[in-house]
């Protein structure tokens, strides 16, 4: 594998931006597709099944393409090419590529033969005789072929982050919704029942995991390194060694929600519009988490001289999700009600649908902020090779999760459950601060920048929720779909706006936060 390139100018701005921007593109098709999803199968005991069904491919989704395998690989790879040479870091790549290739394999058979034991792992509450039950296990089935493709796509998308091929990973952030959009496209214009329109959803899932990797495997050319019979050599025992707690680390906002999902099956539909609200919330967040995994990670870890210049690229990328999170958490708390009536009322999804969806968004807001510092404070750990601290967060995050929905269970609808993953997310990024490298980087945190971008976002959110209560009129499931819409994404770019022109003033530029 080729070295890194030697220091200068920091490339984290453009390569942060041209990730993140791959990645706000996929989130925002992922979203599209969500709210076709809603319109399609609504939020009743169907929706609740295939949502459940969907949770695991989309967890696996999620926690590998926001660079989940990149905390173990990158590093080991990079350092077998310093050390030994190119040819060496090429047979570790292939072999690692075969050995996922065969454990992806492995993971898809073990889950088609015990899906049911896999949706009560997910949903409790489907027990029982719930009607739910078979129709999830049926649909996770379907999906499931998708878990070994994005297992595969994701090693060969983190040998790219490692080439520093970052123009190819932003655009395969893109491939995976394309067929799911493509058929939902087709599914709207056809008078199926709910339950095959579920069905062929689930087909479709399995076959962007398809897409996904063919893309994937386009963008290699040029680095492929083949494919080798994987020995259990040291490095692949350390690579093994190192997967399994970076992938877990990584899931930690995903495995809180699943963890809410748990506690929201015993209450009718609150799965839906919990699902619904987090993917909502999940749009900023996978911002921050992609260009963190991609991005961030290689650049600390090419720096292997100088603990100070680690810590400053760690700084700095946790100052730039602030200046991302906080105006989102802000705008969310303001603007929930009219995005969940504007984006989701339309087919089977109804208007008290939509308030269940806003109480539980902006209860998610709360732990934006902490969930975003947490993504990129993250790869600090993994670059200093600790593994230990980031699964104890993430364990303690999920435990929080569940103590708190148990003491929230009395709030209506999915509210409860929703804050107990804020709880879970705050917890996650406090108990983080018990890695040294962790600890160094956020006390290299610039204090008063942190406060104006928090001014900024409060006064936008302000003027923002004016905006909205002069529109609306035309911001209800009543109102005029097209011109609500309009209206809603007129609002947000002026919230943009705003919130800009106030950073310049109060000299937080966020353009400038990784310039050095």
């Amino acid at each position: 594998m080729s070295a890194p390139a030697a220091e200068t100018a920091s490339p984290l701005p453009r390569a942060g931006l041209l990730v993140g921007l791959g990645a706000a593109g996929s989130r925002i098709l992922g979203f599209v597709r969500d709210v076709a999803i809603a319109a399609v199968i609504g939020a009743g005991p169907v929706a609740d099944a295939f949502l459940v069904a969907f949770r695991l491919p989309n967890l696996v989704r999620r926690v590998l393409a926001d660079g989940g395998l990149n905390g173990a690989f990158v590093p080991l790879l990079l350092r077998i090419g310093a050390e030994r040479g190119p040819a060496a870091g090429r047979r570790f790549a292939a072999e690692s590529i075969a050995a996922t290739a065969l454990l992806g394999l492995v993971l898809v058979a073990l889950v088609a033969l015990f899906s049911p034991l896999v949706v009560l792992t997910l949903a409790a509450g489907y027990a029982g005789g719930d009607e739910r039950l078979p129709l999830a296990a049926s649909y996770l089935r379907l999906a499931a072929p998708f878990i070994g493709f994005s297992l595969i796509a994701a090693l060969l998308t983190a040998l790219l982050s490692a080439e520093r091929r970052f123009s190819a990973v932003a655009a395969i952030a893109l491939a995976a919704n394309v067929v799911l959009l493509v058929l939902l496209a087709v599914l709207s214009g056809l008078a199926l029942d709910e339950a095959r329109a579920a069905t062929w959803l689930a087909l479709g899932v399995g076959l962007s995991g398809l897409l996904q990797l063919v893309a994937v495997m386009g963008a290699c050319r040029g680095v492929w390194p083949g494919l080798a019979r994987p020995r259990w050599s040291p490095d692949m025992r350390r690579l093994f060694a190192l997967s399994g707690p970076a992938l877990v680390a990584n899931a930690a906002p995903q495995l809180m929600a699943v963890a809410a999902t748990q506690l929201a099956s015993a209450i009718p539909s609150a799965v839906s519009w919990f699902y619904y609200a987090e993917r909502l919330f999940q749009l900023p967040l996978s911002f921050v988490s992609l260009a963190a995994g991609m991005v961030v990670l290689p650049e600390i870890a090419a720096r292997a001289a100088g603990a100070d210049a680690r810590r400053a690229v760690a700084a700095r990328a946790g100052e730039a999700a602030l200046a991302l999170s906080l105006p989102a958490a802000a705008a969310f708390l303001v603007l929930a009600e009219p995005m969940a009536a504007v984006l989701f009322v339309r087919g089977a999804f109804s208007a008290h649908d939509a308030t269940m969806t806003a109480d539980a968004l902006r209860a998610l807001a709360v732990g934006l902020p902490a969930a975003a510092l947490a993504r990129v404070f993250m790869q600090a750990a993994f670059a200093e090779g600790d593994m230990r601290v980031p699964v104890m967060a993430t364990l303690g995050g999920v435990a929080a999760t569940l103590l708190a929905g148990v003491a929230l269970k009395g709030l209506p609808g999915a509210t409860g459950v929703a804050l107990a993953m804020s709880a879970g997310l705050a917890v996650n990024a406090a108990l983080l601060l018990l890695s040294p490298a962790v600890r160094r980087a956020a006390m290299a945190l610039d204090a008063g920048r942190i406060l104006r971008l928090g001014l900024a976002s409060a006064v936008m959110a302000a003027a923002v929720a004016g905006l909205a209560a002069s529109g609306a009129d035309n911001l209800t499931p009543t109102g005029n779909g097209i011109l609500s819409l309009a209206l809603l994404a007129a609002i947000c770019l002026a919230g943009l706006a705003i919130y800009g022109a106030l950073c310049l003033a109060l000299r937080v530029d966020p353009r400038r936060l990784l310039r050095h």
